[in-house]
């Protein structure tokens, strides 16, 4: 994703990170497709065993040739939105803000951004032993704007980036406070 194309920057604004969520996830999901690839052989080794005579004919095997493609079909456009969604969701956290960057499904995308001069609150949290052991987790960034709350799901370090959240929350007030005081 070319975050030039996504955003129009600032002057003067620098992208500080780009956040994903934690590739152990989108393992997880490219398991469910390998399990779903899976069962149509199953279900052919279980025909073939109690019913031969069914994959031999002149109707039934084209017909469950056609069943087999379509099912192969609708598994791979399963995947490809799986992957759309973990591939195109995203954070970046720049100088001056947080942008949340949200697919839904193939064709709809939402674009949400807050200003860290209203950040009021940065939290993190891990739960769970596959998030402790891969150390990931979420952040929530709780604001008194609209939004109210960012939640960065399923992210690597979350108490990492917690804590430079706040370092760019602490920096963006100083430099918020310098302009307002000169004249």
């Amino acid at each position: 994703m070319n975050l030039d194309q996504l955003i129009k920057r600032k002057p003067g604004e620098k992208v500080v990170f780009f956040l994903r969520r934690h590739p152990i996830i989108f393992i997880g999901e490219i398991l469910l497709v390998v399990v779903l690839t899976a069962v149509p052989i199953g279900v052919w080794l279980g025909i073939r065993g109690i019913w031969p005579d069914l994959l031999a004919g002149a109707v039934s095997r084209p017909v469950l040739v056609l069943l087999a493609s379509a099912y192969y079909l609708t598994v791979w456009v399963f995947f490809l939105g799986l992957f759309t969604d973990y591939y195109l969701d995203g954070w970046i956290v720049t100088d001056d803000r947080i942008l949340n960057v949200e697919q839904h499904g193939l064709f709809s995308r939402t674009i949400s951004e807050l200003d860290l001069a209203k950040v009021q609150d940065v939290t993190s949290e891990v739960n769970g032993v596959l998030p402790f052991v891969f150390n990931y987790g979420s952040v929530h960034v709780q604001t008194a704007g609209e939004v109210g709350r960012f939640v960065f799901e399923q992210i690597p370090r979350p108490h990492e980036i917690r804590k430079n959240i706040l370092d760019l929350v602490e920096a963006d007030r100083k430099k918020q406070g310098e302009a307002a005081a000169q004249p």
